[in-house]
């Protein structure tokens, strides 16, 4: 796609829905896209999907990792059963796995999330793990969701954890947009920016500043807030838009070198991408925010140190396979300054030991 290097881009999903019940409207969207709709949804999920479609269609229980031989899996249901469109209903895996399948099969797509935990509900692009959980690439679909239902009350109920885990996800969109601007890095959309692109990572960022410390308290007391609903917004639809239409840089390759070391695992996508965050403005911080920063992610409970990674004696050898990991992905020339494998390993550490002297001031 050289061709659109020296162009402007913006993606958008179809139609974003975002409110209490978003999810009651399954039926009637699946409806409009033919008569036999596929539903991919999590195992907590999958009795409420069937009680909510009733009799139309088909429901079948996401097996759990994001990897090719589960898209493959799922693909062949669906082709057999007939779909005329897909619909996820879960996270960010059946979401992504979902999109891929329905990609290969020139079908309509409904994301319908039940967390926000990441901004794949309204990305046009998935990521693929092996079955063990590690990084294996990016897959690019043709257009993006067609419907994306955001139902608050679900995403409300869920732990208070996957907000969080959202807000560090978005946490990156306004650094990594930041960092391909100053050095004229294509994005997710293989084009350049539009102000309108830097604006919306910009209000990204304010908002995560803004409502998310009174949001995770709002959301561990199960109070729906101005708050609660704007992360809710940041997490998926800004940070959605803002990183595919604004591009990624240090934070996602540090993010996917971590996924080297299989105690990370248990970690979700946003807290990894929060400390790369960290990491990455510790190689890269024209704005001097660095402070802000920390005390955001300490504050919300988001990762500062390597404990709060769960690897606290992580050993300078499996450092340096998380630095070459990182390394290797395009996305680390993304940013402005110049980098190696050891400036990696060093704000690596350095994000840590500033972690925790940080949490130390606060007593914890």
């Amino acid at each position: 796609m050289s061709e659109l290097k020296d162009m402007k881009i913006m993606i958008f999903p179809s139609k974003y829905i975002q409110g209490d019940g978003a999810m009651n409207l399954l039926p009637e969207v699946m409806e409009k896209f033919g008569d036999k709709p596929f539903i991919v949804a999590t195992k907590s999920m999958v009795e409420t999907s069937k009680k909510l479609m009733g009799n139309t269609g088909k429901v079948e229980q996401f097996g759990g990792e994001c990897s090719r031989s589960e898209i493959d899996r799922i693909k062949t249901i669906a082709k057999d059963f007939g779909a005329t469109a897909i619909a996820a209903v879960g996270g960010g895996k059946p979401i992504d796995a979902s999109k891929v399948i329905a990609d290969e099969m020139n079908i309509p797509l409904v994301s319908c999330a039940t967390i926000a935990a990441t901004d794949a509900p309204t990305s046009g692009c998935a990521v693929i793990y092996t079955e063990e959980g590690v990084y294996v690439e990016v897959l690019y679909q043709k257009r993006n969701p067609d419907v994306v239902l955001m139902d608050t009350d679900i995403v409300l109920k869920a732990p208070t954890r996957f907000l969080i885990s959202g807000m560090g996800d978005a946490l990156a969109t306004f650094f990594e947009a930041n960092s391909c601007e100053h050095t004229g890095s294509l994005s997710e959309a293989f084009a350049l920016r539009t102000k309108t692109t830097m604006a919306l990572t910009k209000l990204c960022l304010d908002i995560l500043l803004d409502y998310g410390r009174q949001a995770v308290k709002d959301a561990q007391n199960g109070i729906k807030s101005e708050a609660v609903e704007a992360i809710i917004e940041a997490n998926s639809l800004l940070s959605g838009i803002g990183f595919e239409s604004g591009g990624l840089g240090s934070a996602h390759s540090v993010h996917n070198g971590l996924t080297v070391l299989p105690a990370t695992h248990h970690l979700y996508h946003g807290e990894k991408v929060a400390f790369g965050t960290l990491t990455g403005l510790h190689l890269y911080d024209d704005l001097g925010i660095i402070d802000e920063i920390y005390d955001f992610c300490i504050d919300v409970g988001l990762p500062v140190t390597f404990e709060d990674l769960r690897i606290p004696n992580v050993t300078d050898e499996e450092l340096k396979e998380v630095a070459e990991s990182s390394y290797l992905y395009n996305f680390m020339s993304h940013e402005p300054v110049e980098l190696s494998v050891e400036k990696v390993i060093e704000a690596l550490k350095k994000t840590d030991k500033i972690g925790r002297e940080k949490k130390a001031a606060k007593g914890m």
